[in-house]
């Protein structure tokens, strides 16, 4: 899988964002992991793990990603061989910034986790949505943080906070995406009108790093089931919870950092390893007991309507 991202210098040196996402996806089990960052961050993305791959972009004198990256053989090249691509963490507005997301995503067909600065740029650009969307053939999640999905419906927040699940639901039909609207209660909501809810997770999540670690936790997921989309991205918000509240047992909430979340990710797994059958179809055995969060919203009821599952999680 692929993870573009990333600014250095005075763009904001942000390039702990695309780091961060490269080591989820890692420990969430996919095989081989390229950061494709601006080439001046690319020595401190590649200290993070010797087990990641690097590729060096382009850069403006700022540090953020230029356009000059987008032409067909350095984009060929770079996608070669890739299922899945993660972009956005840390990748900055800049117009070359803009210019080379908007065209990266145009011309590939590439299953997508699309968070952070990346989601800004398709608020910009609704347009570029039906064209990335599964209506095209084409699998597409998107994670937006309240904030930033009041700016792709073009609401205010707490428009948004107020009719949470209705906004996640009518955005994925609509879009024909997979939206995770991340906060307290995650929802995971698909084209065909399903919501599911998270509930492990805690407040200390809400600091910078955690949305990176879940993008990479989608992303690493999606490229070993690609066949299971939705239970594959609500593993991934429910694993994610759960390494950040098997990190608080360890702490408190207040000291929580993603680093700390990304530690217990193997934890979290293991958890539910006991699941796993080699005979399962697909390999989804040990997921079903991951998804005890994943009640759904029948497609008729209202926000107060859940039907939770009777799946426990072992403490």
């Amino acid at each position: 899988m692929l993870v573009v991202g990333g600014t250095f210098g005075t763009a904001g040196g942000k390039a702990g964002a695309p780091a961060m996402t490269s080591l989820a996806a890692l420990r969430s089990g996919a095989g081989l992991v390229t950061a494709a960052v601006p080439a001046p961050a690319l020595p401190i993305v590649a200290q993070f793990a010797p087990e990641l791959m690097t590729w060096p972009l382009a850069a403006s004198a700022a540090g953020e990603i230029s356009a000059n990256n987008f032409a067909p053989k350095k984009i060929a090249a770079l996608t070669a061989g890739i299922t899945v691509l993660a972009i956005g963490p840390g990748i900055g507005q800049s117009r070359g910034t803009v210019q080379f997301t908007t065209e990266f995503l145009s011309c590939t067909q590439i299953p997508a986790v699309i968070d952070a600065d990346a989601l800004n740029i398709l608020a910009r650009k609704q347009a570029l949505l039906a064209k990335l969307s599964r209506k095209g053939g084409r699998t597409v999640v998107l994670t937006p943080h309240p904030g930033e999905m009041a700016r792709l419906v073009g609401a205010t927040v707490a428009e948004v906070q107020a009719n949470r699940l209705e906004t996640a639901r009518i955005f994925a039909q609509r879009f024909g995406v997979t939206l995770v609207l991340k906060g307290a209660l995650t929802l995971i909501a698909h084209p065909d009108g399903r919501v599911a809810v998270n509930t492990t997770g805690n407040p200390g999540m809400a600091k910078g790093g955690s949305g990176d670690l879940l993008t990479g936790l989608i992303a690493g997921l999606l490229a070993q089931y690609p066949d299971d989309v939705p239970r594959a991205v609500e593993a991934a918000v429910y694993l994610h919870g759960l390494a950040a509240d098997l990190a608080v047992r360890d702490g408190d909430e207040h000291t929580l950092l993603a680093t700390d979340c990304l530690a217990k990710l193997a934890q979290a797994f293991s958890s539910h390893a006991h699941r796993f059958s080699s005979g399962a179809q697909k390999g989804y055995v040990w997921l079903q007991g991951a998804l005890h969060a994943a009640g759904e919203f029948p497609r008729s009821a209202g926000s107060n309507c859940v039907r939770q599952s009777s799946m426990r999680a072992e403490q």
